[in-house]
């Protein structure tokens, strides 16, 4: 997965956040999912607008203690499973 590629949050989701986590649920796939402490935080920059793999570990690397081949792993399965889910893609 290239980092300079931007990623947005796709028109068939919505989402809350609830004490500290995100619910999102998918229109199209009616289905919920939740995001732990740190998925709630990138969700929060996708909210923003597109934003590149490069960008989102800068900023959770700056907010989190974690290792920057540890965040790298996160952040790529997150995106996947964001991508598969059907809740971002490519900008």
């Amino acid at each position: 997965m290239s980092t300079d590629i931007k990623y947005k949050l796709t028109d068939t989701q919505v989402s809350t956040s609830l004490s500290g986590e995100s619910v999102i649920l998918n229109h199209g796939k009616g289905s919920y999912y939740s995001l732990n402490e740190v998925g709630t935080f990138v969700w929060d920059i996708f909210q923003k607008g597109p934003q590149t793999k490069a960008f989102l570990k800068q900023e959770v690397m700056a907010s989190f203690e974690v290792s920057r081949k540890d965040c790298e792993n996160d952040l790529r399965r997150l995106i996947d499973s964001l991508i598969n889910e059907g809740l971002i893609e490519e900008a």
